[in-house]
C-alpha cells in the first residue's frame, strides 16, 4: 500500500506514537450503504463478532451513537414511518422506541458522562432546536429557543455544554449552549462557513473546518470562541478533525480532486503529516480510546470498508468485507466487561 510516513519540511517525526495493535480494543459501530438499505453493524476491533444491530428490510438506520457504557447505540431509523430516535444494545437486541413526535428526528448524541443525556434536534420547516432526554426516552427537554437550522451536535466532556452548527447568521457557524442556563453564545464570527465542531479532551478547545481564508481547513479555539489558530495549510478540503485521546494530535482527511487521504497535525499547527498515502479515497478518521490505533473509511478495495492503522500508518488492517460502502466510523468508549 506504500504506507511510507512523509514529515513536512522542519518536522523532526512523530513523538511517542505507538506501533502495536491491540487486540483487547473496543468495538466500533459503523453505517452500511448497501442499494437502497441503510444498516447499522457493530465489529470489534479485531474483525471479529460482526452484527447487524439496526436497520434492513424496509427500515433505514443512521448516525449510531454510543453510550458512555459502551453497551447501547443511539441512533436514528424510519421504520415506524417518520425519523425518530431508537436505541440498541450492542448484540442488536432489545431495540426501543425513543422519541415520538410528527417531525422529523435528527442527529442522536449521546452525553459522555455515564447515566446521562441523549441530544437530539427536532427538524421543522424554517428551523431546527436541540431537545435532550433521559436513556429511556422520558424528561424531554428543549435546550434551544433561536432562529435557523442546526446540526451535529456535540458534548463537551463533563456533559455540561453543547457546541453545535447554525445558520441564524446567514452562514453556518460554531454555537454553544449550556445546559444549566440554556443561553446560546456564537463562538464564530458571521461571514464565513464553520461546520464540525468537536470537543478537546480535556474540554478546553474546540476544533472545527472553515473556509474562512478561501478553502477548507481545520482551526482550533478556546471553548469560549477565543485564540481562534488555523492548523492546516493545504491545497485540499480539510475536514472531519478528530483529537487524540491525549489532545495533542488531530486525524482530519484532506480531499484533493475528489480522493482522500488522512492527516495528523498537532494541537499547535506543527507536526503536519500524512498518513495514508494511496490514490484511493480515504477520509473520516477516528482515533481509538486509547490512542493506538485509527479507523477510517476506504474505497481501496472497490467498495468503501472500514480500515484501521497505527497513529503512524503502519499496520494497516481491512477490518470489514461487506457488500456496499461502509463508512464512519465510531468506536465504543470502552469494552463491556
Amino acid at each position: 500500500m506504500g504506507l511510507i510516513v512523509a514529515v513536512a519540511a522542519g518536522c523532526t517525526g512523530m513523538p511517542d506514537l505507538p506501533k502495536e495493535v491491540h487486540s483487547d480494543a473496543p468495538r466500533l459501530a459503523f453505517t452500511s450503504l448497501q442499494g437502497d438499505e441503510r444498516l447499522i453493524y457493530v465489529v470489534n476491533a479485531d474483525g471479529e463478532g460482526l452484527r447487524k444491530v439496526a436497520g434492513g428490510g424496509r427500515s433505514r438506520a443512521v448516525w449510531p451513537s454510543w453510550s458512555p457504557e459502551g453497551d447501547q447505540v443511539a441512533y436514528l431509523t424510519d421504520r415506524d414511518g417518520n425519523w425518530e430516535i431508537y436505541s440498541v444494545d450492542d448484540t442488536g437486541r432489545h431495540s426501543r422506541r425513543l422519541t415520538r413526535t410528527p417531525e422529523r428526528e435528527n442527529a442522536p448524541a449521546w452525553s459522555p458522562v455515564p447515566g446521562s443525556w441523549i441530544a437530539y434536534i427536532i427538524q421543522r420547516e424554517n428551523e431546527d432546536q436541540i431537545y435532550m432526554m433521559n436513556p429511556g426516552g422520558s424528561q424531554n427537554t428543549r435546550v434551544t429557543n433561536s432562529p435557523g437550522h442546526k446540526v451535529a451536535p456535540s458534548w463537551s466532556p463533563d456533559g455540561k455544554e453543547i457546541a453545535f452548527e447554525s445558520n441564524a447568521g446567514g452562514n453556518w457557524g460554531i454555537f454553544k449552549v449550556r445546559l444549566d442556563h440554556s443561553e446560546i453564545q456564537p463562538l464564530t464570527q458571521p461571514g464565513t462557513e464553520n461546520e464540525t465542531p468537536v470537543w478537546s479532551p480535556d474540554g478546553k478547545k474546540i476544533a472545527f473546518e472553515s473556509d474562512r481564508e478561501g478553502n477548507w481547513e481545520i482551526y482550533a479555539m478556546e471553548a469560549d470562541g477565543s485564540d481562534l489558530k488555523r492548523l492546516t495549510h493545504t491545497p485540499g478540503a480539510d475536514t472531519n478533525p478528530s483529537w487524540s485521546p491525549d489532545g495533542r494530535w488531530l486525524a482530519f482527511d484532506t480531499v484533493e480532486q475528489g480522493k482522500g487521504e488522512i492527516h495528523l497535525v498537532q494541537s499547535d499547527g506543527t507536526g503536519f503529516v500524512n498518513i495514508t498515502h494511496d490514490p484511493s479515497d480515504d477520509i473520516g478518521p477516528q482515533w481509538s480510546p486509547d490512542g493506538t490505533q485509527i479507523a477510517f473509511s476506504s474505497d481501496r478495495s472497490g467498495t468503501y470498508q472500514i480500515y484501521l492503522m497505527n497513529p503512524d500508518g503502519e499496520s494497516l488492517r481491512q477490518l470489514t468485507h461487506l457488500k456496499g460502502d461502509n463508512k464512519w466510523p465510531y468506536w465504543a468508549p470502552k469494552a463491556v466487561q
